[in-house]
């Protein structure tokens, strides 16, 4: 069957445009025409997988521990890319990956040798909904549904697959949502007016639903610059995210590659709020 760990990270080429055959949820608003500099995040709080053999359907659902899966479509790609493993070397070669986008479907397939996943953008809104996922390989067929999605801008000129991180049932992740799960749908649903708000918005769109799934707190980054949950939460001037995490085991003396520390980053209506937290966990060390 498919791997303990779905990790898989794949740069981009070009390659055809293959259609999606069928689809699985209904869609209640109209898919975009491109995912083109799009960045597509897909959480699993809410969701259900379920396993079979192949060419058989699922019969039991559990619910899925599972890391995000995030799909990052390059400018200009036309709907279609093809992907590299990252892991490709010449001694040890992997074939490139095919990921075309069907916008009549919201459907995406990401298809390599003896591999078939094929996901399912149910859109509710023009940039939020529900998808569904199959992943065929050689050794069986896994099932997701009820996974919420979102959409949002990327200037990338290049693609990126990260593929979610599942364990087997004797050593599922555990769930660490106490609340997490709330504040991450409340934050999906609030609009925000300055760019710099959306950023830090989107970022930790991209790393709490990481933390709640069981990544640890203080290595999922959101960035390459090393800019953490917490440094985002403060920058957002989001007072409950920032309670959140630092009862939680946020590092309240982490700094980005850059050298700036949460306390920089505390800005915004609730900045006295904010440091209140952080000063009052600090004494408690």
């Amino acid at each position: 069957m498919m791997k303990s760990y779905l990790s898989v990270i794949l740069l981009l080429a070009t390659a055809p445009l293959a259609l999606c055959s069928q689809t699985v949820e209904k869609i209640s608003h109209a898919a975009p025409i491109s995912l083109d500099g799009k960045l597509v995040v897909l959480n699993f709080y809410s969701a259900e997988e379920a396993r079979a053999e192949w060419g058989e359907q699922p019969e039991v659902w559990n619910k899925l521990a599972a890391s995000p899966m995030a799909l990052q479509f390059p400018i200009n790609g036309n709907n279609t890319y093809r992907y590299q493993l990252y892991e490709s070397t010449p001694d040890s070669p992997w074939p490139p990956v095919k990921v075309t986008y069907d916008p009549s479907e919201g459907c995406i397939h990401i298809t390599g040798n003896d591999m078939h996943v094929r996901v399912v953008l149910s859109f509710h809104s023009a940039t939020k909904g529900t998808a569904s996922i199959e992943w065929h390989d050689e050794g069986g067929s896994w099932y997701v549904r009820h996974a919420d999605f979102a959409v949002s801008p990327s200037s990338s000129t290049a693609g990126l697959v990260t593929m979610p991180q599942v364990e087997e049932t004797d050593g599922a992740m555990q769930s660490v949502d106490d609340g997490l799960g709330e504040l991450v749908r409340e934050l999906e649903n609030r609009k925000y007016k300055t760019a710099v708000e959306r950023l830090y918005q989107k970022r930790l769109l991209t790393v709490l639903p990481q933390i709640m799934e069981g990544s640890d707190i203080n290595n999922v980054l959101s960035n390459a610059n090393g800019t953490t949950a917490l440094h985002n939460a403060c920058g957002l001037s989001h007072v409950e995210i920032v309670r959140w995490l630092v009862e939680h085991g946020a590092d309240l003396d982490a700094k980005t590659a850059k050298g700036a520390s949460v306390d920089d980053c505390v800005s915004g209506p609730n900045a006295k709020a904010i440091r209140n937290i952080l000063n009052k966990a600090r004494r408690k060390r």
